[in-house]
């Protein structure tokens, strides 16, 4: 194990890149934000954050608003060069793949063609070593409809593939004080019927039978049962569902919970 942190190791985390839209004293700056995220529900607020060489840090503290646009596959091209050069070399907006959409709430306008654009009102700014992030409000949503696939950044630029299909379950067990077993599992949707079959396996091939429960509100599955009186020795918890390879669990005894 070394604990040289490697220089890159940032290039490991994907994310969906952002078009940041930013107004100034003579137009609008796009630059690509590689950080761009949600990081609150209610209110929704995203985050972008900027290194110290860009030019829309200080035009995003005068403006106290910016609109960010998440970019669909199609916007490659767009997303590499609004990330090559700053608002002090070129005008970037005279690109022709830069369209506009008219702003509902603010007054910055959004780049139009990504998979979704939002104006947002600046509500808080974080100094990082290296970084700035600004985090804003969402006050006006605008939709590009379906269809449109994510850009993500993941080192190179990525389009997505098919969605990973679950093929196993994934279970935990826990011996409670008052000796009850809770019971925790996810996986894939079932074939047949929805129902989590749970069992107790012995080291010496003999099991117990817990029973067949159904899933919870959210599709997955978390139950308190009580034990057998002779829970055999070295047993772990067996979960099968139709369609999936089965889990495996420990049974671990926590106290004071």
């Amino acid at each position: 194990m070394s604990q040289q942190i490697p220089a890159q190791l940032w290039k490991h985390l994907t994310s969906t890149i952002g078009l940041v839209s930013v107004r100034h004293a003579h137009g609008v700056n796009v630059m690509s934000a590689e950080w761009t995220y949600f990081v609150n529900k209610e209110p929704l607020y995203v985050a972008v954050v900027l290194s110290g060489r860009s030019d829309s840090r200080a035009l995003l503290a005068e403006s106290g608003e910016f609109s960010v646009t998440l970019c669909a596959e199609e916007q490659a091209e767009l997303a590499d060069f609004a990330g090559s050069f700053s608002l002090s070399e070129i005008d970037k907006t005279s690109s022709e793949l830069v369209a506009f959409g008219e702003p509902a709430a603010t007054g910055t306008p959004w780049v139009s063609g990504g998979l979704v654009s939002m104006e947002c009102a600046l509500r808080h700014t974080l100094d990082l070593p290296v970084h700035r992030m600004y985090v804003g409000e969402v006050v006006a949503v605008h939709e590009a409809g379906s269809g449109h696939r994510p850009l993500v950044k993941h080192g190179p630029m990525h389009s997505l593939g098919a969605p990973v299909r679950r093929s196993a379950v994934v279970a935990a067990a826990e011996v409670q004080d008052d000796g009850t077993l809770r019971v925790a599992a996810t996986g894939p949707a079932a074939e047949g019927e929805d129902l989590w079959r749970l069992s107790l396996e012995a080291p010496d091939g003999t099991s117990v039978d817990l029973g067949a429960h159904p899933s919870g509100e959210y599709g997955d599955f978390l139950v308190d049962l009580p034990l057998p009186a002779a829970l055999p020795e070295g047993a772990r918890l067996r979960v099968d569902r139709d369609g999936a390879k089965p889990g495996y669990a420990r049974l671990l005894r926590r106290a004071g919970r």
